[in-house]
């Protein structure tokens, strides 16, 4: 039978968790069971299928994510198939010491979950030892369902008016993370989709978008940089590895990597941007509400700007 921790605390207690846990649904429940290498999930769950569906759930809500930390060490040989996932993990603090492959005990599944959860200032979790892969998916789950209902981006859609209000570049303004960052994604289908339309395919059984800005490109621009000293770098891209970032966009091309005319992101299909110099304050971002289109009020924009 499977550990639970709460259990001494007493009857009322346990209700309580319960309760609270109920009230958040499951999601990319079947994104996570195909992350794994054995869908059969009645089996025992081990660190590997923690490491994969974990990795899977991080891509999801957080694409184009750069490590936190490097020169990490992993228990795997370079060789492993899995090493990569392992790496990955360690390199964003989300592998404990305590991992091992072939094993997964409830204080180190319990240590996972909770940084991720950590990042976006949610409450720790104490799941137990997960003992099939099938609790292993329920519990990632439900974290992600949590971190969906508490994140916070917006889209911000750039258009070009001397091309008959063209779309040239997607963004998704991704802050209230670990890693505050401006996503920048190529475009795809019709160029003179409506927002309504484009929203869902910047959305996934994680983030569901439905705040956006929508501004001719050199005003979404202006958004990040606001002043001649401002640089803009990209600092991960996907797909890609984590090496060769950042990189520091040259003065006066910015634009070319907004529009993906810059030859280093050939074959990128979204990649993260920050911007170094001073923030657009909130009296030039009112200036800018006449040249924008958007279905955020100019007193909620602090919601989907402010950082963790």
């Amino acid at each position: 039978m499977r550990q639970n921790p709460w259990r001494r605390r007493g009857a009322a207690l346990l209700l309580l968790v319960l309760v609270v846990q109920a009230a958040y649904a499951q999601v990319c429940r079947a994104e996570l069971v195909s992350s794994l290498h054995d869908p059969a999930l009645e089996r025992p769950a081990t660190g590997l299928d923690a490491a994969l569906a974990l990795k899977r759930a991080v891509e999801l809500v957080e694409p184009a994510l750069p490590p936190l930390r490097t020169g990490t060490s992993v228990p795997l040989a370079e060789e492993h198939e899995d090493f990569a996932v392992a790496r990955y993990l360690a390199d964003r603090r989300l592998l404990p010491n305590s991992w091992q492959p072939d094993q997964l005990d409830a204080a180190t599944w319990a240590s996972m979950l909770s940084t991720f959860l950590s990042w976006y200032k949610l409450a720790p979790v104490q799941p137990g030892q997960p003992a099939s892969a099938n609790e292993l998916v329920d519990d990632l789950s439900a974290v992600l369902g949590r971190v969906s209902d508490t994140i916070r981006p917006a889209a911000l859609l750039a258009t070009d008016p001397a091309n008959g209000g063209r779309t040239v570049f997607w963004a998704i303004i991704w802050n209230w993370t670990i890693y505050p960052r401006l996503l920048v994604l190529r475009p795809s289908g019709d160029p003179l989709a409506q927002p309504r339309d484009v929203l869902p395919r910047l959305s996934n059984c994680a983030v569901s978008i439905s705040a956006y800005i929508s501004a001719p490109q050199d005003t979404a621009q202006g958004l990040f940089l606001t002043h001649n000293s401002s640089r803009m770098f990209v600092v991960a891209a996907k797909p890609g590895s984590d090496s060769g970032w950042p990189f520091e966009v040259p003065s006066g091309t910015e634009l070319d990597a907004f529009v993906y005319r810059m030859p280093g992101l050939r074959g990128v299909d979204v990649y993260a941007a920050v911007f170094d110099g001073p923030s657009v304050g909130f009296g030039t971002l009112l200036g800018m509400l006449p040249r924008i289109r958007t279905n955020i009020s100019p007193f909620n924009l602090g919601h989907y700007l402010q950082t963790p």
